[in-house]
């Protein structure tokens, strides 16, 4: 995927219900290469929107893709390591 994700300002709960369909169409036009995803829009995060990015993660863990959250906003960079993910926030380095 050339095509890095751009995530939204909102990653919360009251949005990544309406972003699942474009997140699935968006994973299924995969072509072997890299997902990646850009944060740096990303304003407001909470549990949910963190959640979210974990199960693309793992996602692409399962189709044996490497996985990278690149330019990570400061409000999502905070979320992550509040919730203990810091790993998602590195994960772009080891890609």
């Amino acid at each position: 995927m050339s095509t890095p994700l751009a995530l939204p300002s909102e990653l919360t709960i009251y949005t990544v219900g309406e972003l699942r369909p474009s997140w699935l169409a968006w994973m299924n036009a995969g072509s072997g290469e890299p997902w990646r995803v850009d944060g740096a829009a990303v304003a407001e995060v909470d549990a949910a929107g963190v959640q979210m990015l974990v199960a693309l993660a793992h996602s692409a863990a399962a189709e044996h893709q490497a996985f990278a959250l690149e330019n990570p906003s400061p409000a999502l960079a905070t979320a992550c390591r509040t919730l203990g993910l810091q790993d998602l926030l590195t994960a772009g380095a080891a890609a």
